[in-house]
């Protein structure tokens, strides 16, 4: 048995043709059909039955084929994983994220940067339709976005990599009087001032929040975090963001500001994870970097909840 042998025997699977996986491997089809008589006969078990139709997997042959597809794909990782122990890497990548992103991911790219000081990597927080935009536009490897599982369904070539759900919440300074209890009653949440972040998630909750219970006050909304981070310490309004948003934001870890859940409010819930290309087609700079930010916030978020 070879890798080859394991690498024909799924090929065939696929497309149900000798002569077509013959072309792809650039091989014979008699070549490829010796290859899987001999690995037939090693094994004592028909893989295949061939017939006019074409060639089509046995039942034994089914279990066979995809245990091959776990071997290949280990040694695939092993090609990787070699890759990065012996390489120094070169090269760039840009990647976008939502507010509160860029604490796990700094965290990502310094031990990076540590281990392949000649690797350029772009950085940049922006709201996730934005991202999903850039996204389409090749301008960016890969972003860390909120959306509802299904809004990225029928895209073709995008895929979405969820890493945890979450929903809206209120961020809000410590000294307010509504500060206490964890909570906001939503008629209550009506009177109060608001500062936003301009992304299309808390537009649509304002927006819904708006339909069931009123207008508000928006102060302003803006794609600058440290503005509206100053306006939360002066005590001029709060702001709503997505629970992920505040994870890691040192105002809130440090106990200045609090969360506090709309409550109650039903919220459909927002799934925060990675916008990126097929797996088979992403670059293992950007591999890396998506595995070792999701290492990052696993820890983090055990952190928190330990």
């Amino acid at each position: 048995m070879n890798i080859e042998q394991l690498e024909y025997i799924v090929e065939v699977a696929k497309c149900n043709s000798l002569t077509k996986a013959a072309e792809l491997h650039n091989i014979t089809q008699s070549g490829i059909s010796l290859s899987i008589t001999a690995l037939e006969k090693e094994l004592g078990l028909k893989i295949f039955e061939r017939s006019r139709r074409g060639v089509f997997p046995t039942e034994e042959g089914k279990k066979i084929i995809n245990k091959a597809l776990e071997a290949l794909n280990k040694i695939q990782e092993i090609k990787d994983e070699a890759y990065f122990q012996t390489n120094l890497m070169n090269g760039e990548i840009k990647i976008e994220g939502i507010p509160g992103f860029m604490p796990s991911i700094i965290r990502t790219i310094t031990f990076l940067k540590g281990k392949y000081p000649n690797l350029n990597i772009e950085i940049t927080e922006k709201g996730s339709f934005e991202i999903i935009e850039d996204f389409r536009q090749n301008k960016i490897d890969a972003g860390f976005i909120a959306v509802r599982y299904d809004a990225l369904q029928g895209d073709i070539g995008i895929a979405f990599e969820p890493l945890f759900e979450g929903k809206m919440v209120v961020c809000i300074n410590k000294n307010s009087p509504l500060a206490k209890g964890g909570k906001i009653h939503p008629l209550e949440l009506k009177k109060q001032t608001f500062i936003l972040y301009n992304d299309d998630y808390v537009n649509w909750f304002m927006k819904d929040f708006t339909e069931k219970f009123g207008d508000v006050h928006v102060l302003f909304k803006t794609n600058n975090a440290r503005s509206i981070e100053e306006a939360l310490t002066e005590g001029l309004a709060l702001t709503i963001g997505h629970d992920y948003s505040f994870l890691n934001y040192p105002p809130v870890l440090s106990g200045d500001f609090v969360i506090l859940e709309v409550d109650p409010f039903p919220q459909e819930p927002v799934y925060f994870g990675w916008v990126k290309t097929e797996s088979d087609k992403l670059s293992l700079i950007s591999k890396q970097v998506i595995h070792l930010f999701n290492q990052e916030f696993k820890i983090n978020s055990n952190n928190e909840t330990s």
